[in-house]
């Protein structure tokens, strides 16, 4: 008696040469969240911070909202990059797209169009 071995087809991906993502799928699902919330904090605080910069050297302004959202956005910056380098690891993103990441923190409100960007293009998508 002879036994057949049948060979299972590989995972469907968005891309033939992109692998899986790594980690469970509610981690996945979870740093697609974080990224999201993340990006958008960072973009708010982008603002309060170009706005605090208006009230104090535009309209001078009796009181000084810099140092607070100044504070606010570093903290948020600084978070956006640590879930950029978790969220490049597990859905093994290639260097250009972590440093396009990373760089899209810089400039002001970016990181909604990046975020947009990713999320359309796949590469922050869950997979089993």
């Amino acid at each position: 008696m002879t036994e057949t071995v049948t060979e299972q087809a590989p995972a469907q991906t968005d891309h033939p040469a992109r692998k899986a993502p790594r980690g469970s799928l509610g981690w996945q699902k979870f740093m697609r969240i974080a990224f999201h919330v993340v990006a958008i904090i960072e973009a708010i605080t982008w603002t309060g911070l170009l706005w605090g910069m208006w009230e104090r050297y535009i309209a001078e302004a009796a009181y000084d909202p810099v140092p607070l959202w100044g504070m606010l956005h570093g903290i948020a910056f600084i978070v956006f990059c640590g879930v950029v380098v978790v969220a490049a690891w597990t859905f093994r993103w290639k260097i250009w797209e972590f440093l396009v990441a990373i760089v899209a923190a810089v400039p002001p409100l970016t990181t909604i169009p990046l975020e947009i960007w990713y999320s359309k293009t796949g590469r922050v998508k869950p997979r089993a």
